[in-house]
């Protein structure tokens, strides 16, 4: 989605919010929890959007890829945190199979570009894959939603589609539609196939989901350096340069407020805990180095938005909040996103200029927004459904569900 349509989607109920995007000046009174949201796309009224609309647009997706997603082992995608309301249906045909997810948990998958997986993969909700490459399953999978691909649909194993089917090409293997397939006039569709029915008829072209064309994304960098000299430093109850290289744990706590720092590094032996007392911006102009655990500790209702306008790399195996990724919100400028092996992560991330690489076996809680996904091994996202309703923090309804 354009960076337009996103503050668009943010500005619709605009009167909702009510609190001002500008930082607390150093001769203001000092922020009282839970303070104002952050917005982004400066001070001009006209532009600005707070952050929690615009990641809850985003996360309607619990992994939205600009580039190919290419993957060696596993995906496998499940609920974070309290079940979902049973009102909002029952299993895809009317039972459960294999175990899967109940259809009332959607989670939506992604990529503008073409998609290679060659472990299972257990998508509970619609994927949409806007290359027109030929879209390949290596091991049985499975589909909970609908799915749309750009291209042909060539599994070299089982896959079934527990809704409808888009395919703008040949359709071989051993797909199973438990709704309708669409393809072409012309396309191929195996014997092999099967489907409650088929339609050949003219397939839309599939829009590419995280829409990561030029212009089309937020400025990370630009984000920061707007708090260079507009921020609420002065009210730090330390000096900022205490992060600039933590060399035993720490554990520091930050009001609400908007702040700006330099740079943000940790060495090995630097634990560093950040204990949240409200709406936190937190604006790092260069890379951040962790070295040890980067831990997030929020207060009821807090949010902290870590802005980075370069890149951000890893060591420790523990980021971000195991118990409310919601309300961790990672932003990255900078091309790259580096974790180690085993990680256990828990945030919102928005890197669409990043390749976000991990070792072996990515444990990841919340939602990705990623130039590229590399991953030695499997991966596994605890998608935390809570981010569409980010915007409630400045008044700006949850999105609609990616169909």
């Amino acid at each position: 989605m354009s960076r337009a349509l996103l503050l668009a989607a943010a500005l619709a109920i605009g009167a909702g919010c009510t609190r001002t995007t500008e930082l607390i000046a150093p001769a203001a009174a000092a922020c009282v929890a839970p303070g104002p949201i952050v917005r982004l796309g400066g001070a001009d009224a006209g532009r600005s959007a707070c952050a929690g609309a615009l990641a809850a647009q985003t996360a309607r997706y619990a992994l939205c890829s600009c580039k190919d997603v290419v993957l060696t082992g596993n995906i496998i995608v499940n609920p974070f945190g309290s079940p979902m309301p049973p009102e909002e249906g029952p299993w895809p045909g009317g039972h459960p199979i294999d175990g899967l997810l109940p259809r009332s948990f959607f989670a939506a998958l992604g990529t503008d570009e073409n998609w290679q997986v060659s472990g299972h993969a257990d998508i509970p909700g619609t994927l949409v894959v806007a290359g027109t490459g030929e879209a390949q399953f290596s091991r049985p999978s499975h589909v909970l939603g609908n799915a749309r691909f750009a291209g042909a649909l060539l599994p070299a194993s089982a896959l079934w589609i527990s809704g409808d089917a888009f395919a703008d090409g040949d359709v071989t293997g051993g797909v199973a539609v438990d709704g309708t397939l669409h393809v072409p006039a012309a396309a191929t569709v195996a014997a092999s196939v099967s489907a409650r029915a088929i339609t050949r008829e003219p397939v839309a072209a599939v829009a590419p989901p995280c829409d990561c064309a030029a212009g089309h994304v937020l400025d990370v960098a630009t984000e920061v350096f707007a708090r260079r000299t507009n921020n609420a430093n002065a009210f730090l109850p330390t000096s900022t340069d205490v992060l600039a290289d933590v060399v035993t744990s720490q554990s520091l706590t930050w009001p609400c407020g908007e702040y700006y720092l330099d740079t943000l590094r940790t060495e090995v032996g630097g634990a560093l805990v950040l204990v949240i007392r409200g709406h936190v911006g937190i604006f790092v102009a260069g890379d951040v180095n962790l070295n040890d655990t980067f831990t997030v500790m929020l207060d009821e209702g807090a949010t902290l938005d870590l802005f980075v306008a370069g890149s951000l790399f890893t060591t420790g195996q523990v980021f971000g909040s195991q118990t409310s990724p919601a309300h961790v919100r990672l932003w990255v400028g900078g091309p790259t996103v580096s974790l180690p092996a085993h990680s256990q992560f828990g945030a919102f991330v928005y890197a669409p200029g990043a390749v976000f690489s991990a070792g072996a076996d990515l444990t990841f809680s919340g939602s990705l927004f990623v130039n590229k996904l590399s991953v030695i091994g499997d991966v596994h996202i605890d998608y935390d459904r809570a981010l569409t309703l980010a915007g409630d923090e400045c008044g700006v309804p949850a999105p609609a569900a990616v169909e």
